[in-house]
């Protein structure tokens, strides 16, 4: 089998059935669940815990297909930040203006602020101080 990029073999069809069989075998286990507690209702008989056999085909259904998913979900491609941002210098990284605000209530705190009483009580920047 040639291996890929990230050392992990192709998927194969034997992957693919696998992680079928999985999910089969993963909602038989749910089912089955509901099955044992539909039927300890209908004999009046507490419920303390799953019987084991429900207990072992639910993980082991749930770590074959998490292993067969692992091999049909293909490669991970590596993320490189050099190769995406090749062009940009650092100090354009940095600089978001789209977050930058010059209008805000924090003007007030400014000793060069002048305070415009002619505008409305609605209009005026409310500042207040909590010690």
């Amino acid at each position: 089998m040639p291996s890929s990029a990230s050392g992990s073999a192709p998927a194969t069809f034997l992957h693919k059935v696998i992680a079928a069989v999985s999910i089969a075998a993963l909602v038989h286990a749910g089912y089955s669940a509901a099955q044992h507690r539909l039927y300890l209702r209908l004999t009046e008989q507490p419920f303390t815990a799953l019987p084991a056999d429900i207990v072992a085909q639910t993980l082991a259904s749930l770590i074959f297909l998490c292993w067969a998913y692992t091999h049909v979900a293909g490669a991970f491609q590596p993320i490189r930040a050099d190769i995406a941002n090749g062009r940009r210098k650092w100090d354009d990284v940095g600089s978001c203006l789209s977050f930058a605000t010059f209008e805000h209530r924090a003007k007030a705190l400014s000793p060069t602020y002048a305070f415009d009483s002619g505008r409305s009580v609605r209009e005026r920047p409310v500042i207040l101080f909590f010690l």
